[in-house]
């Protein structure tokens, strides 16, 4: 693929003696990245003493995370740290190992699953909601956190999980982010374990999600009133093709794996749609429109959720300006090529799925908030590698239908009822961690009072790719 193309690649001037460019990719990582972008196809960095590449092209990105993937691994900083915190699960996992966990763990993400997920993703939205009142300060992002945690929790451990294990989730997980974050891009690994206040929070929330994990699927195996189709169940009957179950461990890394990764990428995209929508009121306005007719005041169903075309569309540009696993790596495991350029063995390979939504060359305005850009008859001519939110091929999220159909029916429970806006001089800003969060959203709740739309006429009826489960086409790193 790689040969057909005009492949530009280029060594990356400014790094300092023995850190390169750590500093200006652990201090302004999506304004480093964007400069990448500007600059070639491939860039060459060093970070400290170790090679690294960062790959700008979108076909090069397809190429390594699909046709190549056994001259790209997974592997550095980003899984070593990531991999002491969640174990061995999905998201770390590589090779055969990978490949038998992704067997065994499919059933259960399957789309035709959904519909008995659907449930447990709306009651959580609307206990949520019921605790707003009109007019108050809301950290959405901290809600939406606890939301999508306790989605989880209770498809895992129904009827017995409590809030209290919501909060020690949301902790563990908000605490390992931060610190996955800065050691990812910081190849000295003697400074990961320096004995600072911070390393031992970090220390204390891996074993609190560790503890919580093991109890979850101990208690669950002793228990007599499990139904086969319930989550867990499907898991701990599953069997490989030598007969062989998970192991308690096995399951409990895929445990934690899907309260850290599962939960924490879904609340930060809601999070992000609601601060786009709180400042695009002409969006939030066309999207309340469309909930109100479809849903006429019911609560949303899964039959509805193929009717709700704007909001599938609303869904998929949040993630295309905020994709919460906005870098991820690779390394060379021997010396090879891309787009014809040579990268030694043990380089790190980068790509980040931010940088390349960021493309002015796919994204006309890219900055620019529009869900219309998602209509078919302006989003057919654009290559399906210019859109990763969930990754590609073998280790293309297992989760995305999940993700996609929690985030679009927590955005229909909330836009039904409430409408929110950010406050005068309040000021939003990212924070480049494991994740790509949002910082100091804080958003006002005004409750809508059973209103009908103001411009219920302004938004055309348009045909649509279908269900906007599936709308975002998905492409973390599972």
């Amino acid at each position: 693929m790689s040969q057909e193309l005009e492949i530009k690649a280029r060594a990356v001037p400014g790094g300092i003696p023995v850190l390169g460019h750590v500093l200006g990719f652990a201090v302004w990582p999506l304004k480093f990245l964007d400069e990448q972008r500007e600059l070639a196809d491939i860039t060459a960095i060093n970070l400290g003493p170790k090679q690294a590449r960062i790959v700008n092209n979108p076909t090069l990105v397809r190429e390594l995370l699909v046709s190549r993937t056994k001259d790209f691994i997974k592997a550095g900083p980003l899984y070593d740290i990531s991999s002491a915190f969640v174990g061995n699960g999905l998201a770390i996992s590589e090779g055969a190992f990978h490949r038998r966990q992704r067997r065994l763990m499919q059933p259960a993400f399957q789309r035709s699953r959904m519909p008995a997920y659907h449930s447990g993703m709306r009651e959580a939205a609307e206990q949520m909601t019921a605790r707003w009142r009109s007019g108050q300060a809301v950290d959405v992002h901290k809600d939406l956190f606890q939301l999508a945690v306790s989605v989880i929790g209770n498809m895992l451990y129904e009827g017995r999980f409590t809030d209290e294990m919501t909060d020690r989730i949301v902790w563990a997980v908000s605490t390992a982010s931060k610190g996955i974050g800065w050691r990812s891009v910081v190849p000295a690994a003697w400074t990961h374990t320096l004995p600072t206040e911070e390393f031992r929070r970090f220390t204390r929330a891996q074993q609190a999600l560790h503890g919580l994990g093991d109890h979850v699927v101990a208690e669950y195996r002793e228990r007599d009133d499990t139904d086969p189709e319930h989550f867990l169940s499907m898991l701990l009957a599953a069997r490989d093709e030598n007969g062989d179950p998970l192991s308690d461990k096995e399951l409990r890394d895929e445990v934690v794996t899907l309260f850290s990764a599962g939960s924490a990428t879904v609340a930060t995209s809601l999070a992000w749609a609601l601060h786009l929508l709180s400042i695009h009121p002409d969006v939030e306005e066309r999207l309340f429109t469309e909930v109100t007719e479809v849903l006429a005041g019911r609560p949303v169903t899964v039959a509805d959720l193929p009717r709700l075309e704007y909001l599938g569309r609303v869904v998929t540009e949040v993630l295309r300006l905020y994709p919460p696993a906005w870098l991820l790596p690779r390394i060379t495991p021997a010396d090879t090529e891309l787009g014809g350029h040579p990268i030694p063995k043990g380089t790190y390979v980068f790509f980040s799925p931010y940088s390349i939504h960021h493309d002015a060359r796919l994204y006309p305005d890219p900055e620019h908030f529009d869900p219309d850009r998602w209509l078919p008859e302006r989003s057919a001519s654009r290559p399906r590698e210019a859109y990763l939110p969930f990754g590609a091929g073998i280790h293309q999220c297992i989760g995305n239908n999940f993700a996609l159909t929690e985030a679009t029916i927590a955005l229909a429970t909330i836009v039904a009822k409430w409408r929110l806006r950010r406050p005068p001089r309040a000021k939003v800003g990212t924070r480049s961690a494991a994740l790509l969060e949002p910082v100091g959203l804080t958003l006002v709740a005004k409750r809508r009072a059973g209103r009908t739309p103001a411009v219920a006429a302004s938004a055309p009826a348009v045909e649509s790719p279908g269900c906007p489960v599936t709308a975002a086409r998905p492409a973390a790193d599972a």
